[in-house]
């Protein structure tokens, strides 16, 4: 798949918006110290735009991300999160996690990097296996595969607008976002609990799970993140690369 670039004509406002210190003060959500959110729907549109936001640029944007990832334009947004933006400074970090399905739909969020700090802010799975770029969308199969983001460091802070959008399972099975042998999605956080499930631990297929490489479960989230950082180093050969993209789950690439 090409990759997605959105035009900055529509993040332009956003971005500077989300920069403005006393924006960020006065209305997104602190996490700590180091992070800032805020999370809004269709129904607050009017309240947005009093705040100097434009939320016509920002429904465009979800258009053409649906559009791009072939997903039928009336696809719901889920309503725990719809669109969000958000602000990361010097040693943010997300640790990998799941969001919450319904019956017969998989949470699936897209986020566009509207400002790239220096250093981290990688994600950990995604669906196109990408380092992204500035105003460059990822998408991430939330429902299934727990995601997050590197470390953020050096001098530029991380500015994300995401939207996460519930998919219908079949439509994701036939994408390759969900394997074809997952059982029906029956309710959330995970559809398929059983006696022994745990945090650490998830079984979404039918009978026996498939044999993968499971980095989290060969050797924890250390190796995970060390494997992920090789993939991203400018320094490792395509060989190694397809290797590594094999095990994390993301597209390998065609070599010359």
């Amino acid at each position: 798949m090409d990759k997605l670039i959105i035009d900055k004509d529509l993040t332009e406002s956003t971005l500077s918006w989300v920069l403005n210190k006393k924006n960020r003060d006065n209305y997104l959500n602190p996490v700590g110290e180091n992070e800032r959110f805020h999370n809004f729907s269709k129904q607050e549109e009017d309240f947005i735009n009093e705040l100097g936001l434009d939320y016509t640029s920002i429904e465009i944007v979800g258009q053409i991300i649906l559009s791009h990832y072939g997903l039928d334009l009336d696809t719901p947004t889920n309503p725990h999160f719809n669109q969000r933006i958000s602000w990361y400074s010097k040693g943010s970090e997300e640790k990998p996690n799941r969001s919450d399905n319904i019956k017969g739909k998989i949470a699936v969020r897209f986020n566009i990097m509207l400002q790239k700090p220096k250093v981290g802010g990688l994600p950990t799975s995604s669906i196109e296996g990408i380092t992204p770029g500035v105003n460059e969308v990822w998408g991430e199969v939330r429902g299934v595969s727990k995601c997050g983001f590197t470390k953020v460091g050096g001098g530029k802070n991380m500015v994300l607008l995401s939207i996460e959008y519930y998919v219908d399972e079949d439509v994701a099975k036939l994408k390759g976002w969900m394997h074809p042998d997952c059982k029906p999605i029956e309710s959330s956080p995970v559809w398929n609990k059983d006696n022994n499930y745990n945090e650490d631990k998830y079984y979404p297929y039918i009978g026996n799970k498939p044999k993968t490489n499971n980095i989290l479960e060969e050797g924890g989230i250390e190796k995970h993140m060390a494997l992920i950082n090789e993939y991203y180093s400018e320094d490792t050969d395509p060989i190694r690369q397809n290797h590594i993209a094999r095990k994390l789950g993301y597209a390998t690439k065609q070599l010359p």
